[in-house]
């Protein structure tokens, strides 16, 4: 809508095609002719590297600049829809205009931004220039994609009963709140227990489920622009990578191992659950009678016998500020 208006009158309409993008490459762009031919289109614009998945495992191109052209040329007559090829274009500053890539004479000044820069520039707020894009379509991105600093995310600390997660999640979730600009919502473990999962046990598909329900309401806070601090015991590795992918979906998924001793959980235990569970007395409990599967590759590990719990908060601050999830206290 925001470039409809920089188009002659009465020859441009908008079309809406609730597609995603696969990134399958040349075949993707046949599939995109036949798909656009059930709807009635007769010309269709084929780009360079159209749909390209980008660089293969030895950082090298997938896919040549024109492979997907010429694949739709050679299935253009039976796809029935004639393309329209579009070549690498850029911006030569002398003649404020954009040409093709490969009809510049040397000696004049070529000005380009990619799909990856620009992503780039929307996610750390940079400024994108008016010769890249019009100013509306500009301030459409920014609305749809602001910044890190802006998108919502989720903080998920994982960690043996009586680790510290809880009083961690508490003083983080004060810290936040102090910035403010972003709502922030704390998801105990044992709130969540009793107030969202009161008819689940401790077997391993319960807790499962228990923890996917976090995760769910982590995401849909995530999604809506807010902050969302996890704080479950989530023993196993495959349901906390679960949870990961579905919160990725809409901002960042930030894992932090609250890595106390069984030992020390013990020796601060106030309720005498591990005492209980040593007795046999509480079935699955986790690390006693029930595995803790340790993450591998958090994005943050906290040492809670030697760093108390304002350190520790300001620890995972500090973590956040380094991904660009919230902005530096000089920022």
């Amino acid at each position: 809508e925001a470039v409809l208006d920089k188009y002659p009158a009465a020859t441009t309409t908008m079309s809406l095609l609730n597609l995603a993008m696969r990134m399958a490459g040349p075949r993707e762009a046949v599939w995109h002719g036949l798909i656009r031919k059930n709807h009635g289109v007769t010309h269709f614009i084929v780009g360079r590297d159209h749909a390209g998945p980008g660089k293969n495992s030895a950082g090298e191109d997938f896919y040549g600049p024109y492979d997907a052209q010429e694949l739709f040329k050679e299935h253009e007559a039976e796809i029935g829809v004639e393309m329209v090829p579009f070549k690498h274009m850029v911006y030569v500053q002398e003649r404020a205009q954009y040409e093709p890539a490969d009809e510049i004479e040397e000696g004049v000044t070529v000005l380009n931004i990619s799909g990856t820069e620009l992503r780039r520039r929307l996610a750390e707020g940079l400024e994108i220039p008016e010769w890249f894009s019009f100013p509306e379509v500009v301030a459409e991105l920014r609305r749809t994609r602001p910044p890190r600093s802006k998108q919502g995310f989720t903080v998920f600390f994982t960690g043996f009963s009586g680790s510290g997660k809880s009083t961690i999640a508490n003083a983080l979730m004060v810290k936040l709140m102090e910035m403010g600009g972003r709502p922030v919502t704390l998801l105990d473990g044992d709130v969540v227990r009793k107030n969202l999962s009161s008819e689940l046990g401790f077997s391993k598909e319960h807790r499962d489920l228990n923890i996917r329900r976090i995760g769910y309401v982590a995401s849909e806070i995530t999604k809506n622009g807010g902050i969302a601090i996890c704080a479950p015991i989530a023993p196993y590795a495959a349901t906390r990578r679960a949870v990961r992918e579905e919160i990725e979906q809409y901002g960042a998924f930030v894992e932090v191992h609250v890595a106390t001793s069984i030992e020390e959980c013990e020796r601060r235990d106030r309720k005498g659950l591990y005492k209980l569970a040593r007795e046999g007395k509480i079935k699955e409990f986790t690390g006693i009678s029930d595995p803790y599967e340790v993450p591998e590759n958090p994005e943050l590990r906290l040492d809670t016998e030697n760093v108390d719990v304002d350190n520790c908060a300001h620890q995972v601050i500090l973590k956040l500020e380094q991904m660009g999830l919230i902005a530096g206290r000089n920022g």
